[in-house]
């Protein structure tokens, strides 16, 4: 029996993580799936409609994730016997999925999740409107796209539920004015004008008292779609929101509010069809007077952890595309935090071949600890730390940790180094971020990596280059 799910009265990117969830339930229950239908809202009159999934996303590119994890698709020709399962389940499984692909980072591509939202491609029509939209805004200088979160809707989701998980120090609320304030801060001198993306009939005040608001005190001329496009094309939410979040997509700076899955889609979706971190992201509602820099792949909606450098896994050195790329993963114990593993998918390695971690945003995260392991068909790594006291352990081998947990002993060096055939052809190249640093310290081939004095070690990176 097939299953399927009604079609959810809710925005784009909440209907996408409902998707989501469908699909890994399938997976998960080995069952065939029918895709369903997407809600769109008409906010003239007031009306809900559903479509077909086949007339706002191309079914056959999706299809093609569908047969590679083994999912078996039904047609909705094919009028199968259905079981129709609850959509906001589906959606509450799909937000566990995508939490747990920010959680992973760069390691996540490779999976389901990430592999959905790669495919799931906009059908031609759309697509075309949106490029067409795209090259508006440029003949117009628009080189920016800005999220006004700031509808009626919204007003209400800060009233009655943000606070119930959001620190009240956070800037989810806040008006237009100081939004672009922010952007202006961040981006300028090279911001002069921004497209805006929101829902317009849902706008405290219209549309032109902004514009003219911004244009006055901040000198920033702002767009909208509806400054280019028919009233006609825009007559409901569903596709409004597309054209907006392909746009948005295509920009080469994006701000919004991390706590809207729209704003995280945008920065996930780049992920996806990229395989890389989108690296001009940034996001309002982080404290400050400026934009937050977003770090992650787009999932994490609080705002301390989207602008955290630990989940961004940049690395402290160059890299180059015939680095060797051996899945070794690496567990460190980081004080406040815990154990923190990175896991490289053995098929598809970390794009920039290398374990890389950086805790080094807050200087209470120090390493106690560490480990490296990798299967059988890896070469031999050996790897040593010393902590604070002085004391150095001896060489260990993989599956070994070195350091301790929880006793307050802040590593401050570590040397790693191969052993057997691969030392003669590898040089391991490693590099490490300490406290006080102003960059980071290089060294290879087991050589100590450790200033002097002595600093608590804040982050590791880890490289295999051929000699």
């Amino acid at each position: 029996m097939a299953i399927s799910y009604p079609a959810l009265a809710a925005g784009l990117s909440n209907q996408k993580i409902a998707l989501i969830g469908l699909i890994s339930k399938a997976l998960r229950d080995n069952k065939p799936l029918i895709l369903p239908q997407f809600m769109a809202y008409h906010p003239h009159h007031g009306q809900h409609t559903t479509c077909a999934f086949n007339q706002i996303y191309q079914t056959a590119e999706l299809e093609t994730v569908l047969n590679a994890f083994g999912i078996p698709y039904v047609p909705p020709t094919a009028a199968p016997e259905l079981e129709m399962v609850d959509g906001w389940q589906c959606f509450w499984e799909g937000a566990d999925r995508w939490g747990e692909a920010g959680r992973a980072g760069q390691a996540a591509w490779p999976g389901l999740c990430a592999q959905i939202i790669r495919f799931l491609r906009p059908t031609p029509l759309v697509g075309e409107l949106a490029e067409r939209l795209y090259a508006k805004l440029l003949a117009c200088g628009v080189h920016h796209a800005l999220q006004l979160r700031i509808e009626q809707d919204w007003q209400g989701y800060s009233a009655e539920v943000l606070p119930n998980f959001a620190p009240q120090t956070e800037d989810y609320n806040l008006p237009f004015m100081e939004i672009v304030q922010k952007a202006k801060a961040t981006w300028a001198p090279d911001f002069k004008t921004a497209y805006v993306l929101c829902d317009e009939e849902c706008l405290p005040t219209s549309k032109e008292t902004i514009r003219a608001h911004t244009k006055a005190e901040l000198g920033i001329d702002l767009f909208w779609k509806s400054d280019f496009l028919p009233a006609s094309t825009l007559g409901s939410n569903l596709v409004s929101s597309m054209l907006d979040f392909e746009v948005a997509l295509k920009m080469p700076a994006f701000a919004g509010n991390s706590r809207s899955t729209f704003c995280g889609f945008v920065a996930f979706e780049i992920f996806c069809r990229t395989g890389a971190r989108p690296q001009n992201q940034f996001i309002y509602n982080l404290a400050g007077p400026r934009l937050g820099h977003r770090q992650d792949t787009g999932p994490l909606m609080a705002p301390h952890e989207a602008t955290d450098s630990l989940n961004a896994h940049t690395p402290f050195m160059p890299t180059q595309p015939h680095d060797i790329r051996w899945p070794f993963s690496l567990t460190a114990h980081v004080a406040t935090l815990g154990d923190i593993t990175l896991t490289p998918d053995p098929a598809v390695p970390l794009q920039h071949g290398t374990l890389c971690l950086d805790t080094s945003a807050n200087t209470l995260r120090a390493f106690e600890g560490l480990q490296f392991d990798g299967n059988t068909f890896l070469p031999e790594l050996e790897y040593r730390v010393q902590n604070h006291t002085g004391h150095q352990t001896e060489w260990a081998s993989l599956g070994t940790f070195c350091g301790s947990r929880g006793q307050g002993l802040p590593l401050t060096g570590f040397a790693i180094r191969l052993k057997g055939p691969a030392a003669l052809t590898t040089t391991c190249l490693y590099a490490g971020r300490f406290m006080g640093a102003p960059a980071p310290v290089t060294a290879q081939n087991g050589q100590w990596c450790r200033t002097t004095p002595p600093q608590n070690l804040l982050g590791l990176h880890l490289v295999f280059k051929p000699t």
